[in-house]
């Protein structure tokens, strides 16, 4: 099994003792797991803790712009760590969220070195006291204007809008279909349980969409395990071998 969605203590929300080295003794030893991308958080890479979490950069990409070079600096640094560790099977990722402009939070020049890139919703600057209907809406486009940004996967795709309130079958629906369209693979995550993967599963698995196995472990505890990825898998009536599984290309 491939993990293509891992972080390092280079996340704010990761054990510090999480390391590189950490996934290269997981692939020696255990025979499960082929190999790990290390998909920190582009926020991260790119702003301070506070300002990270502050989340206002999602709406002025300015604040994006003005610690461009800081971050570049950083990422830099965090590949030329990684590098260390491809032969033993940790290879390069990271994790990104797109800003109001359309933009991501990675530098352009960084893509062509990142052989995986997933976009994710971990916030949108919307009022949850909101007719659910906009709410919807906002997080429709956004997810729509993300998937077709060049991006890889679309990370732990429903996560945010089902802790603001279920979704149905036919929005999982039109969320793979834009997938497909723009060959993108959709997620499956193991960090958090989300109603909505069995038929984000199904969904991918009518309409050829490849997916994605993450564990999106932020703790030493949680790394290779795909406990989660199995039982959800079991549960949509599917096994591994219906599933077209997203493989990254190495570059």
């Amino acid at each position: 099994m491939i993990d293509c969605h891992a972080h390092t203590n280079m996340s704010y929300c990761a054990e510090k003792a999480l390391t590189p080295e950490i996934y290269a003794d997981l692939v020696k030893t255990d025979t499960e797991v082929d190999a790990v991308y290390v998909t920190d958080h582009g926020m991260a890479v790119y702003f301070p803790s506070e300002m990270a979490w502050s989340w206002q950069y999602i709406s002025d990409s300015r604040i994006f712009d003005e610690h461009r070079d800081w971050g570049n600096a950083r990422l830099e640094s965090h590949l030329a760590n990684l590098a260390k560790f491809r032969i033993q099977g940790v290879l390069p990722g990271l994790e990104v969220e797109m800003m109001h402009d359309g933009r991501l939070t990675i530098d352009d020049s960084f893509r062509d070195r990142i052989d995986i890139l997933i976009g994710s919703v971990h916030y949108l600057p919307i009022d949850i006291e909101e007719d659910r209907k906009l709410i919807l809406k906002d997080w429709k486009t956004h997810t729509k204007r993300l998937i077709n940004t060049g991006i890889d996967v679309l990370g732990h795709p429903f996560r945010w809008i089902n802790n603001q309130f279920p979704v149905t079958r036919a929005i999982v629906r039109e969320i793979v279909k834009e997938a497909k369209s723009a060959r993108v693979s959709m997620e499956l995550n193991g960090h958090y349980v989300v109603p909505t993967d069995v038929d984000m599963l199904q969904e991918c698995v009518d309409l050829g969409v490849p997916v994605s196995i993450g564990t999106d472990a932020h703790a030493i505890s949680e790394i290779g395990n795909f406990a989660y990825h199995f039982q959800t898998i079991s549960l949509a009536g599917l096994s591994l071998a219906n599933i077209k599984l997203y493989s990254p290309k190495r570059k």
